[in-house]
This record gives structure tokens, C-alpha cells and sequence, in this order.
């Protein structure tokens, strides 16, 4: 049994999208939806930025300098 517009290895294809579906994710607002994700990166950008300045303040009593 062929389908249009389907691969010979896929024998069960997802069902269609029907458009009410479409439109209502296609109205859904885009803002807002990475809080989780800025949360991290605000937290690598902290850690990053106290291990650079401990090293430099380390290294610094080492080679005594300042």
C-alpha cells in the first residue's frame, strides 16, 4: 500500500493536524516563553564572571602584583 507524500519505511504516519489546531497555535503570543532558559544563563554568566575575577585576584598575590 502506497501513500502520497510518505516514505516507503514509515508505515504508520502521525495523523494529520487539523486546522482548528493550527490556528489556535498560530495565535498564541511568542513572548515570554524563555524564562527557564535566561535563568541559566544569567547563572553561568555570574559563576563565569566570580571565577574569572577569584583567579585574577588569586593570581595577582601570586606574581605579586598591585
Amino acid at each position: 500500500m502506497s501513500m502520497h507524500g510518505v516514505p516507503q519505511g514509515i508505515s504508520n504516519p502521525p495523523p494529520p493536524i487539523a486546522p482548528a489546531a493550527v490556528a489556535e497555535a498560530e495565535a498564541k503570543p511568542a513572548g515570554a516563553q524563555t524564562p527557564g532558559t535566561l535563568v541559566l544563563v544569567f547563572v553561568f554568566l555570574a559563576a563565569f564572571m566570580l571565577y574569572y575575577f577569584v583567579n585574577w585576584k588569586l593570581l595577582s598575590f601570586i606574581w605579586r602584583i598591585g
